[in-house]
């Protein structure tokens, strides 16, 4: 996008310039994966695919990925250098294939900012064989072109996911993706009986850094709800 869409796309959004580029960056990403024989075998999921597929307002740093059949290594590692090759403002930093995952991290470099940013990509490998339902979904932001095609889990199968990963870790970006889920399904909210414990302070940080101002004071209420 040039300057002027980009201004366009900050005051609209209330977001910051960081968060719309690199969703940006996301769209074009997936949108070659979209493209490549390995989507067939990788489903996308988490928090970036409740954005770009169901339209959660809250933005993400990642792209979260899921094997659903047998994928090798170098077959992702031919991808991560293609697009490398095809895009001169993108450097792979780090690639590996760890047990659970394989990974990559991006440093993209953007005239319209006065830093580089990062995208990381972690594609999870289950020990058992995933049984997810799923659908292929319309990929699509504000930020982007691109309307790709992608295996996406049901709300349904990422609320369970979501639930798991409350109780799994200290992030309250999954209180807020529950929140937004709840919402799409037209249910109450219900939270894990065993919750981190959240300082008002990093709660909010955490929040607002990928939210447009209209959701602070949901961020507000989720926090109230979750000291009760």
């Amino acid at each position: 996008m040039d300057n002027n869409q980009l201004v366009k796309l900050v005051d609209e959004l209330k977001i910051s310039k960081d968060q719309i580029l690199r969703e940006e960056a996301e769209m074009l990403f997936l949108n070659e994966f979209a493209n490549d024989k390995l989507s067939s075998d990788i489903a996308f999921y988490g928090g970036t695919a409740l954005r770009l597929a169901y339209d959660c307002p809250r933005f993400s740093e990642d792209i979260d990925l899921i094997v659903i059949r047998a994928t090798k290594f170098n077959d992702f590692k031919t991808f991560i250098d293609k697009i490398v090759q095809k895009n001169t403002n993108w450097s792979l930093k780090d690639i590996k294939d760890k047990r659970n995952t394989m990974f990559a991290l991006f440093a993209i470099r953007e005239e319209k900012l006065k830093h580089d940013f990062s995208l990381k990509i972690e594609i999870h490998k289950p020990a058992k064989k995933v049984n997810l339902k799923m659908e292929l979904s319309l990929i699509k932001s504000p930020a982007s072109v691109f309307q790709p095609l992608l295996l996406v889990p049901t709300l349904e199968e990422l609320k369970r996911m979501k639930e798991d990963a409350i109780m799994d870790r200290k992030k309250a970006r999954d209180v807020f993706d529950l929140w937004f889920i709840s919402q799409a399904l037209r249910i109450n909210l219900e939270l894990p009986k065993k919750m981190p414990k959240y300082s008002k302070k990093e709660f909010e940080n955490e929040l607002k850094v990928f939210l447009p101002k209209k959701y602070y004071p949901i961020v507000t209420q989720l926090y109230a709800k979750i000291t009760k």
